[in-house]
């Protein structure tokens, strides 16, 4: 056994670990870059090579890093009131879901991430009622969904936009929003028994190489237009969800 075999988990080949850590990098700066979509192609990525078990958990932490890079930088243009009432939602929100998650079969997961990521790929937009109230509820249903789904940032992304004028200002809130709803994953998840410890390596990296790429996409913030990603992006997305929703079928019979 190598070292690097030795840092990085057992339960995954050397291939799919390095191909995660090089993903995360790539998904962080789709994120920083145009807003929404690396979080979900990162999800979609880790749900068809990682157990099902480990998927929302890793996933918090990892998007964790990346928000925080993109929080820092972005944090002048935040609208931390609403980010706030989004988080005191949200504790409820995690709350319930935290202790769904945990008693999900495998099977039923894969088939749950698959019918969310195909959603956020197409998903309808709607607008959201202006005031604290609505903002508090949307924190509470999206946080209940993270903790069984994860990718909910498209879907808030979607929400929210037409409540801002300025784009950096959505992503700054947003990320804001996110950034606490990973930080409960993580504690829900470890205070229900999920052992952070046994992915250190993988998590250590991911990060890392997620917060780099957040450095690279914020230069492409003002340069690199959603609506020229978005098609590839979707597209990309459709055929992860039924390779998960096929996998989770398969898994039933």
């Amino acid at each position: 056994m190598t070292w690097l075999e030795w840092w990085l988990p057992e339960q995954l080949s050397l291939v799919a670990s390095l191909s995660l850590v090089v993903i995360s990098f790539f998904t962080s700066a789709l994120t920083a870059a145009v807003g929404i979509g690396g979080g979900v192609m990162l999800l979609a990525i880790m749900a068809n090579l990682m157990p099902a078990a480990a998927i929302i958990p890793v996933h918090g932490v990892v998007q964790l890093g990346s928000n925080l890079g993109r929080l820092l930088m972005l944090a002048g243009l935040t609208d931390w009131r609403m980010a706030g009432w989004f988080s005191l939602g949200s504790v409820f929100g995690a709350l319930a879901g935290g202790q769904l998650a945990v008693s999900i079969p495998p099977a039923f997961l894969q088939l749950a991430l698959g019918s969310f990521i195909l959603y956020s790929a197409w998903m309808p937009v709607f607008r959201l009622p202006a005031g604290r109230k609505s903002i508090s509820l949307l924190g509470a249903g999206t946080a209940f969904l993270a903790m069984i789904v994860a990718g909910i940032a498209p879907f808030v992304f979607v929400v929210l936009k037409d409540l801002f004028s300025d784009r950096r200002a959505l992503i700054a809130t947003q990320t804001a929003m996110m950034t606490t709803q990973q930080v409960l994953k993580i504690v829900i998840f470890g205070s229900l028994g999920f052992v952070f410890s046994d992915w250190y390596g993988l998590l250590v990296l991911m990060v890392g190489t997620g917060f780099a790429g957040t450095l690279s996409g914020k230069y492409f913030l003002n340069r690199l237009p959603a609506e020229r990603v978005q098609p590839i992006l979707k597209a990309l997305l459709t055929v992860m969800a039924f390779r998960l929703l096929y996998m989770g079928y398969g898994s039933l019979g």
